[in-house]
C-alpha cells in the first residue's frame, strides 16, 4: 500500500456460504486491499474451509447476529479503513475501489454503497433486491434524512468507514440494527458521508437470513426503526485506561474474566507437549474468546474481562468482539488481581460481582446464573475446581481480606479460600465441581465432551481442535 492509500481490511460475515464466498475472496482487489477477514457465525456447511483456502483469515463468532459478526471484524482488523462486504456475491467487490476512494482522497468519513440511488448504469433486478426490500430501505434512508440529516437513498451493507473513526461510535444494537446505528451515530456526531453507486446483482448462493423469510424481515424491521426513531446516544467517555465502555448498570450482577495475552510460551505452558507453545497460544486464545461468548450471551450481566500486564490492553482488545470492554488489572498474585478487579466493578455501582476464569468454555450457563441468584442471600459463592482451586468466585461486596494469606498456584487454594470466609464470618454458597483446561488429561476430556455437546458450544476450541 503506498504512503499516500490507506491500508484496507475487507471484513465479510458469514453462515453458510460456501457455494458463493470463494469467488467473492477470488473477486476482490488485492492492489489496495491489505488483507480479508471472514467472520464465521458457526457455518454447517464448508464456508470456512473455502475461504482459508482462498486466503482469508477467518475468524469464529461464538454468538449469532450481523452486528456481532462485524464488531468481531473490526476488533481484528489491521487496515485504516474497513469496508464491509457480503458473503452472498451480491456486491461486486471490484466496487471496493470506488467505495474506498472517497476517503482516501478525504473527501468522506463514511461512504455507503447505493443500489438505488442515480449514478446506476443499470436498473436493479426483483431477483437481487426483492420489492418488499426496497421499499422498506428506501422508507428507512427517508427516515434518516428526515430526522438526521443524512442525505441517502439506500441502507446498503456494503460501505467503507476509518476504523478509527468506527470505534469512537456508540453501538448499542449488535444485531440487525448495526449498519443503521452506523449511519445514525455517523450522522449525530457530525460526520461526512456519502454515497457511491454499487452494482447489485442476485446472490449466488443459498438464502437470504434477513429478506428471504419473514421473521427475517420483520425483525430487521423492528431493529431497524429503533434505532431511527429511538432517543439519542452518546458515548460516555473513555476511562483511565482509554476504554469505552457502555457503562454499567448500578446495581447489576457483573461477571469479571480473569484472562491473559494469549501469547506463544507464555500461556498454557503445562499443555507442552503434546501441543508446541505456538499451539498453546492459539488454545488459550480460543478458550478465551468461547467464555466471552459464553458470558455475553446471558440477559442482565455485565460482562467485563480484566487483563494482566495493563500493557496488553490494548492487544486484548483488538482481539475480543467490539460487545467487550476490557481494563487493565496489576498485582503480586492472583489474588491481588482478583480483589483489585472486583473492587473496581463495586465501585462502580455494581451489586454483585463474579469472577470466573477464562479456560472453562463448556462450564454450563446455569451456574453462572446460579452464582448471581446465590449472592442474593450469601456473602461469597464459589464454583470449587477438581484440581483444587476454583474456576469461579463471587461477592456480594468489597472483602480484600478474603484474598490473603493463600497459597496460590496450589491444590490448597479452594480450601484455604473456605477457611478464610469462615474466619471472616462469611456465609458461603457453593456451586457443583467443575474442571479447567490446564493438562494434556484435561484437554482430551473436553475434546470428549464437545462430540456431546450442541455444535454451537465453544466454537472457537471446537474449530482449534478440528485442525489439531
Amino acid at each position: 500500500m503506498s504512503a499516500s492509500h490507506p491500508s484496507v481490511s475487507v471484513i465479510i460475515p458469514a453462515l453458510d456460504e460456501e457455494q458463493s464466498i470463494g469467488a467473492v475472496i477470488d473477486a476482490i482487489p488485492r492492489d489496495i486491499v491489505g488483507e480479508v477477514i471472514v467472520v464465521d457465525g458457526g457455518s454447517r456447511d464448508a464456508t470456512v474451509a473455502v475461504a482459508t483456502a482462498r486466503g482469508a483469515r477467518v475468524s469464529c463468532e461464538p454468538l449469532r447476529g450481523y452486528g456481532r459478526a462485524c464488531a468481531r471484524g473490526v476488533s481484528e482488523a489491521r487496515g485504516e479503513v474497513v469496508v464491509f462486504l457480503d458473503a452472498d456475491g451480491a456486491g461486486d467487490p471490484a466496487d471496493i475501489r470506488a467505495l474506498v476512494a472517497p476517503i482516501a482522497n478525504g473527501a468522506a468519513d463514511l461512504v455507503l454503497g447505493s443500489r438505488l440511488g442515480p449514478g446506476r448504469t443499470e436498473p436493479i433486478r426483483s431477483a437481487a433486491m426483492p420489492f418488499h426490500q426496497r421499499l422498506g430501505n428506501r422508507l428507512a434512508a427517508l427516515l434518516i434524512r428526515v430526522r438526521h440529516g443524512a442525505p441517502l437513498t439506500d441502507l446498503s451493507p456494503f460501505r467503507a468507514v476509518r476504523r478509527s473513526t468506527l470505534l469512537a461510535l456508540p453501538f448499542e444494537d449488535l444485531t440487525f440494527g448495526w449498519p443503521t446505528e452506523m449511519i445514525v451515530g455517523a450522522a449525530r456526531a457530525g460526520l461526512r458521508i456519502v454515497e457511491v453507486p454499487v452494482a447489485w446483482r442476485p446472490r449466488s448462493g443459498g438464502r437470504s437470513k434477513v429478506s428471504g423469510t419473514l421473521r427475517g424481515t420483520v425483525l430487521a424491521t423492528a431493529h431497524i426503526l429503533g434505532v431511527i426513531l429511538g432517543p439519542r446516544r452518546i458515548a460516555p467517555p473513555p476511562a483511565a485506561d482509554g476504554s469505552r465502555p457502555s457503562g454499567p448498570i448500578r446495581g447489576a450482577a457483573a461477571v469479571v474474566i480473569m484472562a491473559k495475552l494469549p501469547v506463544p510460551g507464555r500461556t498454557k505452558t503445562r499443555l507442552c507437549p503434546p501441543l508446541t507453545s505456538a499451539q498453546a497460544g492459539e488454545l488459550s486464545e480460543a478458550l478465551l474468546k468461547d467464555t466471552v461468548g459464553l458470558v455475553s450471551s446471558l440477559p442482565g450481566i455485565e460482562m467485563t474481562v480484566a487483563v494482566s500486564p495493563s500493557s496488553a490492553v490494548d492487544e486484548m482488545r483488538h482481539l475480543l468482539p467490539g460487545c467487550a470492554r476490557v481494563f487493565a488489572v496489576e498485582g503480586a498474585s492472583l489474588g491481588d488481581c482478583l480483589s483489585g478487579a472486583m473492587g473496581r466493578l463495586f465501585a462502580e455501582g455494581l451489586a454483585r460481582v463474579v469472577a470466573l476464569n477464562a479456560d472453562s468454555p463448556t462450564l454450563p450457563a446455569a451456574y453462572l446464573e446460579q452464582a448471581a441468584e446465590l449472592l442474593e442471600s450469601n456473602d461469597v459463592v464459589l464454583g470449587p475446581a477438581e484440581d483444587g482451586g476454583y474456576y469461579l468466585i463471587g461477592l456480594r461486596r468489597p472483602e480484600p481480606r478474603l484474598f490473603e494469606g493463600i497459597a496460590w498456584s496450589t491444590n490448597q487454594v479452594a480450601s484455604q479460600t473456605l477457611a478464610r470466609a469462615a474466619d471472616l464470618g462469611l456465609t458461603v454458597a457453593r456451586l457443583p465441581v467443575w474442571y479447567d483446561v490446564d493438562t494434556p488429561a484435561e484437554l482430551e476430556r473436553l475434546r470428549e465432551e464437545l462430540v456431546t455437546r450442541p455444535q454451537g458450544m465453544a466454537s472457537c476450541t471446537r474449530a482449534f481442535l478440528a485442525r489439531h
